[in-house]
C-alpha cells in the first residue's frame, strides 16, 4: 500500500486541478495507477490508498 501512495502522490495535485474536484476520486486513482503501470489489486486496498491520499490533500 505504501508504494501505491508514494507513487500516486505526485499526480494528485494536477488531477485535482484538471478535474476541479477537492479530493481524489477512485477513478482518478485508477488512472494514476495505470499511468504508473501498477496493479490495482483488491478493492479494499484501493480504498486504503484513496483514504491516505485524501487525508494528505486535506491537510
Amino acid at each position: 500500500m505504501g508504494q501505491l501512495v508514494t507513487r500516486g502522490r505526485p499526480h494528485v495535485p494536477a488531477l485535482l486541478e484538471r478535474d476541479g474536484n477537492e479530493t481524489v476520486t477512485r477513478v482518478q486513482l485508477r488512472e494514476i495507477l495505470r499511468q504508473e503501470g501498477l496493479k490495482t489489486g483488491r478493492n479494499e486496498r484501493l480504498g486504503l490508498v484513496l483514504q491516505e491520499l485524501r487525508t494528505e490533500t486535506a491537510i
